[in-house]
């Protein structure tokens, strides 16, 4: 099973998660982002660079239902559904990324909600972006951008990001398989 993974955080020298979206590669999804009204949002807010607090990425927040959690509970919620999967599935899940931070912070959150050492028996990370940073994953991923504007959703969300990430990454995929050649296997 592969989920594929983005996360939003304040800034680039001390990243702090703000936001964490998951996709499988079926669709279905998990999003979850930092309630900014408690003490510990309105630190991240004030810690965010220019670009985290005075760009798009704050306008977006609350537009998933029921995402909205303190540090911990976004760790357990996170944990809970990936132990779900992996438990449904009868297999590890491949936790596809593009930017190595992002499984960092995931775990992190994890890990301070008391649920990693369960879950890392289950996952195991794998960068993507050499394939996903290709022409055909970048195509992939704007069309999925396009797409997702009528969810109100765009660039810089967790869960656009996400899914953006697995459109990139079918694109690649279908591309590659359509040139092996006959009796080659994937």
């Amino acid at each position: 099973m592969i989920v594929f993974l983005d996360v939003e955080f304040t800034d680039l020298l001390s990243p702090e998660l703000l936001s964490l979206g998951l996709v499988t590669l079926d669709g279905r999804e998990f999003y979850a982002e930092l309630d900014l009204t408690t003490d510990i949002g309105k630190a991240r807010v004030k810690a965010s660079n220019d670009f985290v607090r005075y760009g798009s990425i704050f306008d977006m927040w609350g537009l998933v239902p029921g995402s909205t959690g303190t540090e911990w509970e976004i760790g357990r919620r996170t944990g809970e559904w990936l132990l779900g999967l992996a438990a449904e599935s009868g297999t590890k899940i491949e936790i596809a990324f593009d930017y190595g931070m992002d499984y960092e912070l995931m775990e992190y959150v994890i890990r301070d909600s008391g649920l990693w050492d369960q879950v890392r028996e289950v996952v195991f990370p794998v960068n993507v972006n050499p394939i996903t940073g290709t022409i055909t994953g970048e195509l992939g991923a704007e069309a999925c951008f396009r797409e997702l504007g009528k969810r109100g959703l765009k660039r810089h969300h967790a869960l656009a990001d996400a899914l953006a990430l697995r459109a990139a990454y079918i694109d690649f995929m279908q591309e590659s398989s359509s040139k092996l050649p006959m009796g080659s296997f994937a």
